[in-house]
């Protein structure tokens, strides 16, 4: 039929192929010599990982030897205090951690309380201040007439404070 590749359920001619399974040609440079280099550079950072965790493991031999020899010149009574001690250090300085860090928690719950319930009040403050304005403001008269007595007041109320602000 066609003298194409099959790709994705549809014919591709010759040269129009969009991409390539392989890395590197003439025209694209030192593609193989990347990759051979890539794999040289991971098979050395492989080598120095191992070698990072034989080291390690020869210091903690090193360290239970050390320990060992410690225990031997030690009487064995003193050697056991020691690791008690140790051991009931560390669970008591996690669970002193532990209530310090309950202690700023609750410390902390308490403030943003208090700053909430500072907040409602200032807020139920203005709303009847607002409130009591409103309604100042819209009385009127028998003939729908606004009372011109409470708009006055306000507003010199308003000149008063500006004044003792400036």
């Amino acid at each position: 039929m066609n003298n194409g590749k099959h790709v994705h359920g549809k014919f591709q001619k010759k040269g129009e192929r969009g991409y390539k399974n392989f890395i590197g040609n003439k025209t694209e440079g030192q593609g193989f010599a990347d990759k051979r280099k890539r794999k040289i550079q991971h098979e050395y950072r492989k080598l120095l990982k191992k070698e990072k965790k034989s080291e390690v493991e020869s210091t903690k031999h090193v360290s239970v030897l050390d320990e060992l020899s410690e225990e031997e010149e030690t009487p064995p009574d003193v050697s056991k205090q020691k690791s008690t001690k140790k051991s009931i250090g560390t669970y008591s300085k996690a669970h002193h951690e532990y209530k310090q860090r309950k202690k700023e928690k609750e410390r902390k719950k308490q403030e943003a309380k208090k700053n909430r319930e500072a907040m409602d009040a200032a807020i139920e403050k203005y709303n009847k201040k607002k409130q009591s304005n409103y309604k100042l403001l819209c009385k009127r008269t028998s003939k729908g007439q606004p009372v011109m007595k409470h708009q006055i007041d306000y507003l010199l109320e308003k000149i008063k404070k500006q004044k003792a602000k400036s």
